[in-house]
């Protein structure tokens, strides 16, 4: 709780920070097929993870592993599928969750990451694209 309550007077600066690595993968990978995250300005995204749409994920993510970069897919089962919701959603499917968690990929995201560092995931993100 004091580590907790110390960091909370820094927190405009780590959501400030977050926001802008964000804005820098979204300029990045705005020439690929990844879809970022949207926002519509109702509010502001503090980006605790940085998760994305990216067409060939296994694929993209073996990549970015094998180049030391982490990346992580934090929920693989959408809700409707996992076994505490298997009585009241049988038989039930919602193709667009299904669709999200056989394709979403999270990125590195922490507020002093700095534009090269973005830059090199992109580039790697890129790679494994093409």
């Amino acid at each position: 709780a004091v580590v907790l309550r110390a960091k909370l007077k820094h927190i405009d600066a780590y959501n400030h920070g977050r926001r802008r690595v964000a804005a820098l993968y979204r300029k990045f990978l705005a020439d690929t097929d990844v879809i970022t995250p949207h926002e519509d300005g109702a509010g502001e995204h503090v980006y605790h993870q940085y998760t994305t749409i990216t067409p060939q994920r296994e694929k993209v993510q073996a990549h970015l592993q094998s180049k030391g970069i982490a990346c992580a897919v934090y929920y693989p089962i959408p809700l409707h599928q996992q076994k505490a919701f298997q009585k009241d959603c049988a038989g039930v499917s919602m193709p667009m969750s299904e669709h999200i968690a056989e394709n979403c990929l999270s990125y590195p995201i922490f507020p002093e990451m700095t534009e090269k560092q973005v830059k090199t995931v992109c580039d790697a993100i890129k790679e494994a694209l093409n």
